[in-house]
Protein backbone atom coordinates (compact mmCIF):
# COMPACT_ATOMS: atom_id res chain seq x y z
CA UNK A 1 0.00 0.00 0.00
CA UNK A 2 1.53 3.46 -1.01
CA UNK A 3 0.02 6.83 0.15
CA UNK A 4 -0.18 9.47 -2.70
CA UNK A 5 3.63 10.51 -3.20
CA UNK A 6 4.48 6.91 -3.79
CA UNK A 7 6.18 6.11 -0.61
CA UNK A 8 5.23 2.64 1.13
CA UNK A 9 3.50 3.05 4.32
CA UNK A 10 4.82 0.82 6.68
CA UNK A 11 3.45 -0.43 10.08
CA UNK A 12 4.38 -1.78 14.08
CA UNK A 13 2.00 -4.32 15.73
CA UNK A 14 1.96 -4.28 19.77
CA UNK A 15 0.95 -7.25 21.44
CA UNK A 16 1.26 -5.02 24.96
CA UNK A 17 4.08 -3.37 24.77
CA UNK A 18 5.81 -5.89 22.82
CA UNK A 19 6.64 -5.25 19.19
CA UNK A 20 5.00 -8.33 17.45
CA UNK A 21 5.53 -7.50 13.88
CA UNK A 22 6.97 -4.86 11.86
CA UNK A 23 5.23 -4.51 8.28
CA UNK A 24 5.38 -2.77 5.21
CA UNK A 25 2.58 -2.68 2.24
CA UNK A 26 3.84 -4.50 -0.27
CA UNK A 27 4.64 -7.84 -1.64
CA UNK A 28 7.45 -9.46 -0.25
CA UNK A 29 8.86 -11.86 2.58
CA UNK A 30 7.64 -13.34 5.61
CA UNK A 31 10.50 -13.56 8.12
CA UNK A 32 9.78 -16.08 11.16
CA UNK A 33 11.20 -15.66 14.16
CA UNK A 34 10.01 -19.43 15.19
CA UNK A 35 11.02 -21.46 12.28
CA UNK A 36 14.48 -21.94 11.11
CA UNK A 37 15.27 -20.23 8.05
CA UNK A 38 15.15 -21.80 4.43
CA UNK A 39 17.96 -24.46 3.19
CA UNK A 40 19.62 -23.51 0.12
CA UNK A 41 18.02 -23.66 -2.89
CA UNK A 42 14.76 -23.28 -1.09
CA UNK A 43 12.52 -20.64 -1.83
CA UNK A 44 11.42 -18.08 1.47
CA UNK A 45 7.90 -17.57 2.20
CA UNK A 46 6.02 -14.80 0.33
CA UNK A 47 2.90 -12.83 0.68
CA UNK A 48 1.04 -10.85 -1.81
CA UNK A 49 0.62 -7.90 -0.34
CA UNK A 50 2.86 -7.72 3.25
CA UNK A 51 6.64 -7.93 3.61
CA UNK A 52 6.81 -8.59 7.39
CA UNK A 53 9.25 -9.53 10.03
CA UNK A 54 7.75 -11.09 13.41
CA UNK A 55 9.31 -10.75 16.50
CA UNK A 56 7.24 -12.65 19.18
CA UNK A 57 7.08 -16.11 18.46
CA UNK A 58 3.53 -16.53 20.35
CA UNK A 59 1.93 -13.79 18.21
CA UNK A 60 3.41 -15.39 14.69
CA UNK A 61 0.74 -18.10 14.26
CA UNK A 62 -1.89 -15.73 15.09
CA UNK A 63 -0.89 -12.69 13.00
CA UNK A 64 0.17 -15.22 10.13
CA UNK A 65 -3.55 -16.58 9.90
CA UNK A 66 -4.73 -13.13 9.73
CA UNK A 67 -2.64 -12.42 7.19
CA UNK A 68 -3.53 -15.83 5.33
CA UNK A 69 -7.63 -14.96 5.70
CA UNK A 70 -6.79 -11.09 4.80
CA UNK A 71 -8.28 -9.46 1.10
CA UNK A 72 -5.65 -6.90 1.30
CA UNK A 73 -3.88 -4.84 3.66
CA UNK A 74 -6.77 -2.52 5.45
CA UNK A 75 -8.36 -6.08 6.29
CA UNK A 76 -5.64 -7.78 7.78
CA UNK A 77 -4.67 -4.38 9.89
CA UNK A 78 -8.42 -4.20 10.70
CA UNK A 79 -8.61 -7.93 11.90
CA UNK A 80 -5.57 -7.51 14.06
CA UNK A 81 -6.82 -4.15 15.83
CA UNK A 82 -9.85 -6.63 16.20
CA UNK A 83 -7.83 -9.05 17.90
CA UNK A 84 -5.70 -6.72 20.50
CA UNK A 85 -2.75 -5.70 18.48
CA UNK A 86 -2.32 -1.96 18.63
CA UNK A 87 -1.19 -0.79 15.05
CA UNK A 88 1.58 2.10 14.40
CA UNK A 89 2.15 3.61 11.31
CA UNK A 90 6.17 4.55 11.11
CA UNK A 91 7.89 6.60 8.70
CA UNK A 92 9.63 4.95 6.06
CA UNK A 93 13.06 5.89 6.28
CA UNK A 94 14.61 3.03 3.64
CA UNK A 95 15.60 5.63 0.95
CA UNK A 96 18.90 7.31 1.13
CA UNK A 97 18.42 10.74 3.10
CA UNK A 98 19.27 13.98 1.82
CA UNK A 99 21.83 16.24 4.03
CA UNK A 100 19.89 18.13 6.63
CA UNK A 101 19.29 21.40 4.98
CA UNK A 102 20.08 24.25 7.68
CA UNK A 103 16.49 25.33 8.18
CA UNK A 104 15.10 22.24 9.68
CA UNK A 105 13.28 21.44 12.40
CA UNK A 106 15.82 20.70 15.61
CA UNK A 107 14.68 17.83 16.54
CA UNK A 108 14.02 15.82 12.79
CA UNK A 109 17.60 16.86 12.57
CA UNK A 110 18.84 14.90 15.67
CA UNK A 111 16.90 12.18 14.56
CA UNK A 112 18.60 11.63 11.30
CA UNK A 113 22.00 12.57 12.68
CA UNK A 114 21.21 9.28 14.84
CA UNK A 115 19.66 7.63 11.58
CA UNK A 116 23.02 8.70 9.61
CA UNK A 117 25.09 7.24 12.66
CA UNK A 118 23.04 4.15 12.87
CA UNK A 119 23.29 3.50 8.75
CA UNK A 120 27.64 3.71 9.14
CA UNK A 121 27.85 1.37 11.80
CA UNK A 122 25.46 -1.29 9.85
CA UNK A 123 27.85 -0.35 6.44
CA UNK A 124 30.99 -2.24 8.57
CA UNK A 125 28.75 -5.11 9.69
CA UNK A 126 26.57 -6.24 6.34
CA UNK A 127 26.91 -5.80 2.34
CA UNK A 128 23.92 -3.45 1.35
CA UNK A 129 21.66 -3.86 4.21
CA UNK A 130 17.58 -2.45 4.05
CA UNK A 131 16.85 -0.75 6.93
CA UNK A 132 13.74 0.16 8.82
CA UNK A 133 13.90 3.16 11.34
CA UNK A 134 11.77 3.16 14.15
CA UNK A 135 11.74 6.02 16.80
CA UNK A 136 12.47 4.64 20.19
CA UNK A 137 10.07 6.16 22.98
CA UNK A 138 11.07 8.71 25.54
CA UNK A 139 13.83 10.19 23.44
CA UNK A 140 15.76 7.40 23.71
CA UNK A 141 16.61 7.69 20.20
CA UNK A 142 16.57 5.85 17.07
CA UNK A 143 16.40 1.73 16.39
CA UNK A 144 17.39 0.54 12.94
CA UNK A 145 16.29 -3.02 12.31
CA UNK A 146 17.91 -4.94 9.00
CA UNK A 147 14.25 -7.14 8.86
CA UNK A 148 15.87 -10.34 7.73
CA UNK A 149 17.18 -13.63 8.99
CA UNK A 150 20.49 -12.90 11.01
CA UNK A 151 20.02 -9.12 10.37
CA UNK A 152 20.02 -7.65 13.75
CA UNK A 153 19.38 -4.54 14.80
CA UNK A 154 21.15 -1.46 16.37
CA UNK A 155 19.71 1.37 18.79
CA UNK A 156 21.63 4.43 18.52
CA UNK A 157 21.24 6.95 21.43
CA UNK A 158 21.41 10.83 21.13
CA UNK A 159 24.78 11.09 22.16
CA UNK A 160 25.36 8.74 19.09
CA UNK A 161 26.48 5.85 21.80
CA UNK A 162 24.83 2.67 20.40
CA UNK A 163 23.91 -1.31 21.30
CA UNK A 164 23.86 -4.13 18.30
CA UNK A 165 21.60 -6.78 19.31
CA UNK A 166 21.48 -10.28 16.49
CA UNK A 167 18.10 -10.92 15.14
CA UNK A 168 17.18 -13.87 18.33
CA UNK A 169 16.64 -10.92 20.50
CA UNK A 170 13.04 -9.06 20.07
CA UNK A 171 13.05 -5.68 19.84
CA UNK A 172 11.41 -5.11 23.38
CA UNK A 173 14.41 -7.17 25.05
CA UNK A 174 17.15 -5.75 23.10
CA UNK A 175 15.49 -1.78 23.72
CA UNK A 176 15.08 -2.90 27.58
CA UNK A 177 18.92 -3.52 27.50
CA UNK A 178 19.57 -0.22 25.50
CA UNK A 179 17.41 1.70 28.41
CA UNK A 180 19.24 0.14 31.23
CA UNK A 181 22.34 1.62 29.62
CA UNK A 182 23.78 -1.29 27.44
CA UNK A 183 26.30 -0.65 24.83
CA UNK A 184 28.56 -2.36 21.89
CA UNK A 185 32.23 -1.41 22.02
CA UNK A 186 32.97 1.34 18.99
CA UNK A 187 35.69 -0.77 18.29
CA UNK A 188 33.42 -3.97 17.38
CA UNK A 189 31.73 -2.00 14.32
CA UNK A 190 35.33 -2.03 13.06
CA UNK A 191 35.43 -5.71 12.01
CA UNK A 192 34.98 -5.85 8.15
CA UNK A 193 31.40 -7.36 7.96
CA UNK A 194 31.88 -9.32 10.79
CA UNK A 195 29.58 -9.64 13.75
CA UNK A 196 28.78 -7.50 16.97
CA UNK A 197 27.53 -8.49 20.21
CA UNK A 198 26.02 -6.39 23.04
Amino acid sequence: MSDTTGSVRMYCLFHGKRLAMELKGEPGVLVSTSTPPPLPGEAPVTHPFATATFHVAKCEGELGALLREASDLHAFLDAAERSGYAVETVEDRTAPLPTPAGGSDAASEGVDRLIVVGRAHFAQLRTDPVLNVIELPDGLGVCLVHAVRGGGKIYVAPDESTLFAGSAVDFETGLDAFRDGARTPLETFDIDHGGANA
